[in-house]
């Protein structure tokens, strides 16, 4: 079989595991809800603006980048919940199609190419409309900038790279990662000061924002709200860097402990028997981990995922090397056991069928009428006020009460995984004070999941 025909067989089956199955474990909580009713403000109202996504908390705020990369597909599918999800399809798709044609400028290997399709960082952040997971293809597409002939390519390949903060501001030490890979690599500061310069642009919205408005929203948190794991003690940093180097290694192996614990031993040989410049790409993980362990004291994969597509790069750069080969394939089988998983699980984080159904139910009785609510009990999401319902119901133009108002309302709708009323009723949730007694009237079991609804009026 020709080699083109094979590596579009690859490429077919890479969109297809992106794509399948999505609207029953791609996830869609809070944060995507929320984003999606910003992207509809944005569209509506036609108010550019640099405040993106922000953390539960309030605290740090991200770009809106995301929200424009996002915001097309929002529109051809009318806002439905689906349509982030089809993005981040879409773009975990674009990536591996540019990491096939950035092998393809190096130095090709099958080996590599088929890890990428299976790897899970990159095959969660097809999956899940977040900010963050955008990371990858601004890594890619500034690895391709830098390997290409373009004029000013290294200022193109630090725009890239700048762009990833915009994502995330984890992202900044892999960006800074760089600067020491090209200095070993040409020997020339004029290329740092040239990619520098390329960060630098895309770092300048962010400092005119703050200077227009202060004390800011950027810089100023980044700097005054984010706390150091622990201060001035080195004993939590070295516990933080021993966590977050397994845990990275657990993700990148498909977060199986035993799998995460071979590949750290064997990327460690590889670096001890195998020395050569291309083990320079690994830079990035480090600086990554060290970075993260410096600054944040819990260990979330999101953290890390911004060294994912260099240490793709990184075993790509030493195929020729047999202890390479073995360790890829060994992560090919690693992260192959959790693609079923991936593309099969479903619980309350995901399956946007059952939310859809549950807004549907919502929707069809209260188009017209505001004086109701809705509480969420007796279920995994620890979230009873339902805000990534009512962010849904909110798309389809229909708005609960306020959250302080469950004693001013007619209606109330019970989201549970409870189906004893008896039991649920007995809840002692305050918004349930003046529904204790009336029966339901309507009665919604969710099919696929389960979620029922229940409707109790006064």
């Amino acid at each position: 079989m020709k080699p083109k025909i094979i590596l579009a067989i690859l490429i077919v089956i890479a969109i297809f595991i992106r794509f399948y199955n999505l609207d029953h474990t791609a996830r869609f909580t809070r944060d995507e809800s929320s984003d999606l009713v910003s992207m509809k403000n944005i569209y509506l109202h036609h108010k550019i603006t640099l405040v993106g996504p922000m953390d539960e908390g309030g605290i740090e705020v991200f770009s809106s980048l995301t929200y424009y990369l996002f915001l097309p597909f929002a529109i051809i599918f009318n806002f439905d919940p689906m349509s982030t999800a089809y993005a981040a399809a879409f773009y975990g798709s674009l990536t591996i199609f540019l990491l096939a044609f950035l092998f393809r400028k190096t130095r090709w290997s099958y080996l590599t190419f088929i890890l990428c399709i299976v790897f899970t960082p990159l095959l969660v952040a097809s999956r899940w409309a977040w900010n963050p997971y955008l990371v990858p293809l601004w890594k890619v597409l500034a690895l391709l900038a830098l390997y290409s002939t373009i004029p000013y390519q290294y200022v193109i390949t630090g725009i890239f790279m700048g762009l990833t903060i915009h994502q995330h501001w984890y992202s900044v030490f892999t960006v800074a990662a760089i600067i020491p890979i090209i200095y070993f690599i040409h020997h020339k500061i004029k290329y740092i000061f040239q990619y520098s310069i390329g960060v630098v642009i895309t770092l300048i919205p962010f400092i005119l924002f703050d200077i227009r408005h202060p004390p800011g929203l950027f810089f100023s948190r980044m700097i005054y709200f984010s706390p150091l794991a622990s201060s001035h003690q080195s004993v939590p940093y070295l516990l933080n860097f021993y966590h977050n180097t397994l845990g990275i290694f657990n993700y990148f192996s498909g977060s199986q402990q035993i799998f995460g614990i071979i590949t750290l031993i064997f990327t460690l040989l590889i670096l001890v028997f195998h020395r050569t410049k291309n083990n320079l790409w690994l830079l990035p993980l480090l600086f990554q981990v060290v970075g993260v362990s410096i600054t944040h004291s819990s260990y979330q994969d999101h953290y890390l995922i911004p060294a994912g597509v260099f240490y793709l790069f990184w075993l790509h750069q030493n195929q020729k090397n047999n202890l390479t080969k073995f360790l890829t394939i060994l992560l090919i089988i690693f992260n192959l056991t959790n693609v079923f998983r991936l593309l099969s699980f479903s619980d309350w984080t995901s399956n946007i069928q059952a939310q859809k159904q549950i807004t549907s139910f919502i929707a069809r009785y209260q188009q017209h009428d505001t004086s109701f609510n809705l509480v969420v009990l007796q279920s995994p999401d620890n979230t009873t006020k339902g805000l990534r319902f009512k962010d849904q119901l909110a798309l389809r133009n229909v708005f609960t009460k306020d959250t302080t108002e469950y004693q001013k309302i007619n209606t109330l709708y019970i989201i549970s995984y409870q189906h004893d009323w008896k039991k649920l009723v007995a809840d002692p949730a305050y918004e349930l004070t003046n529904f204790r007694h009336p029966q339901p009237d309507s009665i919604q079991p969710i099919s696929g999941s389960d979620w029922i609804v229940y409707r109790v009026k006064l």
